[in-house]
């Protein structure tokens, strides 16, 4: 696509001064679906996300865009139009009210040497605390290990209902936090 056309339908004039302006020229509200994701082995933030459907529609362009939640400015960020499905997904930062702790537990740590087979148990904890007035649904994703030697075994002990996938080692979490719950 070489160009596209835009039916502007706000009146508004330009100044001519030769300095940069920018002007809107379209404004959407869509309906979108919105989940935190946490990964707290990288970042312990939770991070909401936003998946807009019904989108392709609009004649959006890649490029820079603004952000804007519940009238709140929440900063720029990149439209990616070309590698999109029928879903596209915008971040919109990191949420200060939703508490994520990753914690080794060293009660549950040890190593045993037998013969010459060496085995260490490690424990994690993650903890999350909701600190708005209202419910969220979070996913959480953690990681075990996947070993490529035959030599190494590594095995999940306990993943507290925890989807897994084996090839990956991902640990994935979906969950539904009242306010003010742990």
């Amino acid at each position: 696509q070489t160009q596209v056309r835009f039916d502007i339908r706000l009146p508004f004039s330009v100044e001519s001064d030769g300095q940069l302006k920018t002007v809107e020229i379209a404004r959407y509200n869509l309906p979108a679906t919105f989940a935190y994701h946490s990964v707290p082995k990288l970042d312990q933030g939770a991070f909401l996300k936003a998946s807009l459907t019904s989108w392709e529609d609009l004649n959006l362009l890649p490029g820079e865009m603004n952000l804007f939640f519940e009238g709140t400015y929440v900063g720029k960020s990149f439209l990616e139009t070309r590698n999109t499905g029928d879903t596209l997904n915008l971040s919109l930062g990191r949420d200060e009210k939703i508490i994520v702790d990753r914690i080794r537990l060293k009660d549950f740590t040890r190593k045993q040497l037998l013969g010459n087979k060496v085995t260490e148990s490690r424990s994690w904890e993650i903890r999350l605390r909701n600190n708005k007035s209202e419910a969220v649904r979070i996913r959480i994703q953690d990681q075990v290990p996947v070993s490529s030697n035959k030599e190494i075994e590594i095995s999940v002990i306990e993943k507290s209902e925890a989807g897994f996938n084996s090839q990956t080692g991902i640990l994935t979490w979906e969950i539904n936090l009242a306010p003010g719950e742990s």
